[in-house]
């Protein structure tokens, strides 16, 4: 696992939700935004991170189940990177 896009990802996840949660707290979750309850409106704000930030095109109903945790983010990333 490329170490270096998951923290990154772990940031802008933080970054993109309500103010409420934290890298301690998306950690002690195991990396599940479904078990913090991150919200649509997170979601669509890392979405545009990721574009912003990466520079990869992710669909966003694409690969839904994809988004419930950091490593299927990366997962979603990495293969965008290699379109």
């Amino acid at each position: 696992m490329d170490t270096a896009l998951h923290d990154q990802l772990a940031r802008l996840v933080v970054k993109s939700g309500d103010g409420n949660i934290t890298e301690k707290d998306l950690a002690a979750a195991g990396g599940s935004l479904k078990a913090l309850a991150y919200s649509s409106l997170s979601f669509m704000r890392l979405i545009d991170a990721i574009e912003n930030e990466l520079g990869v095109y992710i669909d966003p109903e694409a690969a839904v189940s994809r988004f419930e945790t950091v490593a299927g983010i990366a997962d979603l990333v990495r293969e965008s990177q290699d379109d």
